[in-house]
């Protein structure tokens, strides 16, 4: 039977997040001279948009929102990548690493491990940019996430137990496949080797795999998705500032709502991260073929 070209990748992980992306565009494009903080919220100003504002007849067609919604769906898995994805991977290291060793971090390493890791100008200018873009997040799990324990909990390692049988399991492996044995401590990405192999030679492990991977990548579209309407909220707040007015105490409600969002959206996403990691090392764990 031959296969369906379309994963569920590419309904949660493009299509989805795609026409979230058109619809919040469309509704802050035509939101009129202005317009509040709440306004951005308003179903009622959002209807409008679209029966009277957007006079537009191809939007009427399925095909074209479909078409136009996968394309910007696929911006926005590539964006988060470079963005959400490599947040998670400088500040937290890759879950492949942190699930095998057990670390004790200061402070500083988090903060070190973003910026000054790899140092150079473009790098430094990257995650700088990257810094402010996710400021919802970056301000928040930075500062707060160490004291907090936030960052000691995603990055918590196995047991010794399971550690040891993983790294006896990985050994194998490499000989099963006559690859070179990567250092127990080194930062070598064995793990795609892993993933690759799980995936090919344990048939029941394919569905919850793509069902972990869809997952991540949807979370991770949604949560810049989240930041970037944020920012917009922000420079909209602080540019509404006048001090001949009241403080406008349900605009920065919302702003807190919408932070706190997106630091959730980050940790579902770094939680189906993990998860997807650690499937692969139990399924290989528990692989009979590999002694």
């Amino acid at each position: 039977m031959e296969k369906n070209p379309f994963s569920i990748y590419d309904f949660f992980g493009y299509l989805f997040p795609g026409m979230l992306t058109l619809l919040i565009i469309i509704h802050i494009t035509f939101l009129k001279e202005g317009a509040s903080i709440s306004d951005y919220f308003s179903i009622v100003s959002f209807m409008h948009t679209f029966k009277n504002e957007l006079a537009i007849e191809w939007w009427k067609s399925t095909l074209i929102l479909i078409v136009l919604s996968y394309i910007c769906g696929h911006i926005i898995a590539y964006l988060s990548s470079t963005t959400i994805e490599y947040f998670a991977n400088k500040i937290f290291k890759y879950p492949s690493y942190y699930l095998l060793h057990e670390e004790d971090r200061t402070y500083s390493s988090y903060w070190k491990s973003f910026f000054a890791h790899d140092f150079n100008l473009g790098n430094l200018l990257w995650r700088v940019l990257v810094f402010i873009t996710l400021c919802p997040i970056t301000f928040f799990i930075l500062p707060l996430g160490y004291p907090l324990k936030i960052n000691t909990f995603i990055t918590r390692s196995l047991d010794e137990y399971i550690r040891n049988s993983i790294q006896t399991k990985l050994f194998n492996l490499s000989q099963k496949l006559a690859l070179s044995r990567p250092e127990i401590n080194s930062n070598a990405d064995y793990h795609r080797i892993v993933m690759h192999y799980v995936y090919l030679n344990i048939p029941n492990c394919q569905k919850k795999t793509d069902n972990y991977i869809a997952l991540y990548g949807f979370l991770r579209a949604i949560c810049l998705i989240a930041c970037l309407f944020t920012d917009v909220l922000i420079l909209k707040g602080i540019s509404s500032i006048n001090l001949d007015f009241p403080i406008d105490k349900t605009g920065i409600l919302l702003i807190l709502i919408m932070i706190f969002i997106c630091n959730i959206l980050f940790m579902g996403f770094v939680k189906f991260y993990r998860r997807f990691t650690l499937e692969n090392y139990m399924a290989l764990l528990t692989e009979k073929n590999t002694p």
